[in-house]
């Protein structure tokens, strides 16, 4: 029975990468700042002034990071018998945002340029408001700026449940995001706002990579809190994914929780497991390997990582959340089978110590646990998709285009 089970920690960089200088962001580095503060902080009484992370050390992160930069991160020491083989992968896909790394991950990289909305007022064109607006029907709407997710809801939160006008917003990232009230203006309402403005940006040819539904609840300004009925309205791979290969070829099942369906537009998925939260998710990846079947891939985001932690510029928070999810990880790897193929990685960087709130560019850690391999250093890959090739090999699936096999 073959099985492979990935598991993304959401904008977990391991330091900046060759071609940080274009992003300006030479000198991130996502696990080695938060090593660093929890280090530094050992006088706080929260903190034992270690980053507690046994298990992930066990599969090869501490000897990894060793591996980049010639020095542990700080508090930590270099297991000689690792139980897994472990990799650092650059990206090659022109953003750091999201869906490139996701798909980068399942051998599509984006080598296009995706459009933004670059304006930090009046953030979309007055061409494109004015269609939304007739054709969708709508009185008015809010924002039209790039904000943070709480910033705009402190902003607009108590005039949208005045006027009941949508709020529009953007970041540096290729999104159009539409912050509605669940009660006063409607979860439905708002899921369907969104796809219509998916398929005006479609229409007009706007190469924008999703369109966000941010559903929030509360009644006062600095009470307004996001939801976990997040929706995203994603433009579908250009390419064939190897999920898709899967199961094309192989007649597969491929296992989508969090928010990988959406990152896919449901494509090459044949299940969604709507799952919100560290702990949720961790517990349904569990439940999900034990269930699933010959010829199957999990796939899991672990979202909070990005958005509650790393994007809030929360190091505390992420020490904490990567600290829990140690502690469960041993649940899962318990749960793995004699054959099962277990690939914890990222998509991206978003080191919480850096300037503003972006996403930054690093590479990202591949920590590869297969029983029968050999537990060895995999070095440098040049693309994400060394995992999709990985994984094409493993089930005997047709060649990506890009990427090379670890195995």
């Amino acid at each position: 029975m073959k099985r492979v089970f990935i598991l993304v920690l959401d904008s977990f960089g391991i330091g900046y990468s060759q071609d940080a200088m274009k992003f300006n962001d030479v000198g991130s580095n996502t696990f080695g700042h938060i090593a660093e503060f929890c280090y530094l902080s050992k006088a706080n009484k929260n903190r034992s002034g270690v980053l507690k992370i046994p298990n992930l050390l066990s599969l090869g992160l501490g000897n990894l990071y060793y591996k980049i930069h010639n020095i542990m991160p700080d508090g930590m020491n270099y297991i000689h018998y690792v139980i897994s083989s472990y990799a650092f992968a650059s990206e090659i896909s022109t953003a750091k945002d999201t869906s490139s790394g996701h798909w980068e991950i399942a051998g599509v990289p984006v080598l296009f340029q995706w459009d933004y909305f670059k304006k930090k007022c009046n953030s979309f064109p007055d061409k494109l408001l004015k269609i939304i607006m007739k054709e969708l029907k709508l009185s008015g709407y809010l924002g039209n700026c790039h904000a943070s997710g709480t910033d705009i809801l402190d902003n607009f939160g108590e005039m949208h449940i005045r006027t009941n006008n949508p709020i529009f917003y953007t970041s540096s990232d290729s999104v159009f995001q539409v912050a509605c009230h669940e009660k006063f203006f409607g979860l439905n309402e708002l899921y369907k706002l969104c796809l219509g403005i998916r398929k005006i940006l479609d229409d007009l040819n706007f190469n924008i990579t999703r369109v966000i539904a941010r559903p929030f609840i509360g009644e006062k300004k600095f009470s307004f809190i996001r939801t976990g009925h997040r929706k995203d309205f994603s433009k579908p791979p250009h390419e064939k994914t190897v999920l898709q290969k899967l199961i094309d070829e192989k007649n597969g099942k491929v296992i989508a929780l969090g928010k990988i369906s959406d990152i896919f537009a449901n494509v090459g998925i044949t299940k969604n497991i709507h799952s919100v939260g560290l702990r949720n998710l961790i517990n349904d990846t569990v439940i999900q390997i034990k269930q699933a079947v010959d010829n199957t891939i999990v796939f899991v985001n672990f979202v909070d990582f990005d958005s509650i932690w790393g994007h809030r510029r929360d190091v505390a928070g992420y020490a904490k959340g990567l600290e829990f999810f140690d502690k469960k990880l041993p649940n899962i790897l318990h749960a793995l089978n004699e054959n099962d193929i277990l690939i914890i990685t990222a998509d991206h960087g978003c080191d919480p110590t850096w300037s503003g709130t972006d996403h930054t560019r690093e590479y990202t850690p591949i920590l590869l646990y297969h029983q029968h391999t050999k537990n060895v250093f995999l070095g440098h890959r040049k693309t994400f998709s060394d995992i999709a090739q990985t994984i094409a090999n493993y089930f005997d699936l047709s060649s990506m285009s890009y990427g090379v096999s670890m195995l």
